[in-house]
């Protein structure tokens, strides 16, 4: 069994600014370095639709408007929690489970704990996944989540 991957980052923003800025997930995810459409239609996708609330879809549309279904919120609860499926093109039930959390630690300030787990959801492809986003969420939550919210 694969140990989730865990980063916790602190942010200079408030609690309710942290979450609203990361399920924006199109203002900060970097799609001309990470997306399906790099992948299969050799250029970075058109856009990234985030439906921000509980059943809400996460959808890149690539360049030649094919959809990829990335993920699926499972909780969500402004501005403290979420939790979304998460498999970023893969099949809907090959799928890891990302937790992130919100904690202020006070008006200008927010703790905020990505966690990554569920690797057996993504079942033969497991190992890569992992292998994949051990780096992949240092680019994504560290470096550009964090800069979106030092705005």
């Amino acid at each position: 069994m694969l140990e989730p991957i865990v980063k916790t980052i602190t942010v200079p923003c408030s609690q309710d600014k942290a979450f609203d800025i990361f399920v924006d997930m199109a203002s900060w995810w970097p799609l001309e370095k990470r997306s399906m459409s790099l992948m299969r239609a050799g250029g970075p996708a058109k856009k990234l639709t985030v439906e921000a609330r509980e059943g809400g879809r996460i959808v890149e549309t690539a360049l030649d408007d094919e959809e990829w279904h990335w993920g699926t919120f499972l909780k969500f609860e402004p501005h403290a929690f979420l939790q979304m499926t998460f498999h970023m093109g893969l099949p809907e039930d090959k799928t890891g489970h990302v937790d992130v959390t919100f904690t202020p630690i006070s008006a200008s300030e927010t703790q905020v704990q990505l966690n990554h787990h569920n690797w057996e959801g993504y079942e033969d492809m497991a190992e890569m996944m992992y292998q994949g986003y051990g780096g992949s969420w240092d680019l994504l939550f560290v470096e550009h989540f964090n800069a979106a919210c030092a705005g």
